[in-house]
């Protein structure tokens, strides 16, 4: 009778207990709250809790909160927090040739840019990541980038003696460099204050960014020379893909795809709203003529595209860019 009782109280436990313990993981992100990589980034995990059917539950965290990229990117690979948004560029310090996709001008639009990240060119050139603790799990747009300074920029001899603000890319100090500037890497964090105090005499990015941390309050100028399209990724961390089911790993791929084609729409609202927005807050928006920034980069393109170990990606984006 002991022995019938303890049988039934065991199956008792056992259906009571879940089939399987939840998972609880973060994601981090830099940008503002009202900045459409964060809506991505709440898309992504909702997607994720729906998909997985509430296994696995994804918590976001906006505005540096956990960290800055740097930190994002290496939390990610020990396993720490779950996912981050960050832009291709900080990845070089992971995988140097990642830094290719600061290289100016490679893409001939917008069009183009996204054409190459869907070939298996591109996904093979990832694919690197996932050595180093890291697996893509989609794009964020991020579209192209554009100066904003304390004096007028319409060509590269504007920019000689400028201290301008880019990532810690050594591609993008080159650039810089290359247009008669000095690069300078400032912390996202930080550059509000860095332009506010004279630390640097400007920067570089997108039209939602400069309007989310409302750098036109520190900034006159705004440069649309467009001289960078740099993806911004999704990336996971190796270690929780890799203790996930096949159900949730397929779910959370899912989710990435879903929320690259939601955050295009929502990037692309965003972006056109923005740079009205713009219009109305700096001195005066100087619209330029691309070439001469172009020819300044031309052999800069070409010995980093060597320097990086990429020279035949390179020579595919520029060739398929004639198509555009």
């Amino acid at each position: 009778m002991k022995k019938l009782f303890v049988s039934a109280a065991l199956a008792a436990a056992l259906l009571a207990a879940p089939a399987s313990a939840q998972i609880v993981t973060k994601y981090s992100g830099i940008q503002p709250l009202d900045h459409p990589s964060t809506y991505a980034e709440k898309f992504f995990a909702e997607q994720v809790e729906t998909m997985t059917k509430g296994t696995v539950k994804v918590e976001t965290y906006a505005n540096t909160q956990l960290g800055d990229a740097v930190a994002n990117v290496q939390s990610v690979r020990n396993g720490t927090i779950g996912f981050t948004t960050v832009s291709a560029s900080n990845l070089n310090q992971v995988v140097p040739g990642m830094d290719m996709f600061s290289l100016p001008f490679i893409f001939k639009n917008e069009a183009h840019f996204w054409w190459f990240l869907a070939q298996p060119q591109a996904e093979d050139f990832v694919k690197a990541l996932e050595e180093k603790g890291l697996k893509k799990i989609g794009y964020i747009d991020s579209g192209s980038r554009n100066l904003f300074t304390q004096k007028p920029v319409k060509t590269p001899a504007d920019m000689k003696g400028q201290k301008i603000r880019v990532m810690a890319s050594p591609v993008m100090v080159k650039t810089m460099e290359a247009m008669g500037a000095t690069g300078v890497p400032v912390a996202w964090a930080e550059l509000y204050t860095a332009l506010q105090t004279g630390v640097v005499d400007g920067a570089e990015n997108n039209h939602p960014s400069v309007v989310s941390k409302k750098f036109y309050e520190v900034s006159k100028y705004y440069t649309l020379d467009e001289h960078m399209r740099i993806p911004d990724l999704i990336v996971m961390s190796m270690k929780l893909y890799n203790s996930l089911n096949d159900q949730q790993k397929a779910a959370v791929m899912q989710a990435g795809a879903l929320t690259q084609a939601y955050m295009r729409g929502a990037w692309k609202i965003s972006e056109v709203k923005d740079l009205v927005e713009l219009k109305a807050k700096f001195t005066q928006i100087i619209e330029v003529d691309k070439q001469p920034f172009m020819d300044a980069v031309k052999p800069l393109v070409t010995s980093e595209a060597k320097r990086l170990d990429v020279e035949k990606t390179v020579a595919f984006i520029l060739e398929t860019g004639k198509k555009f």
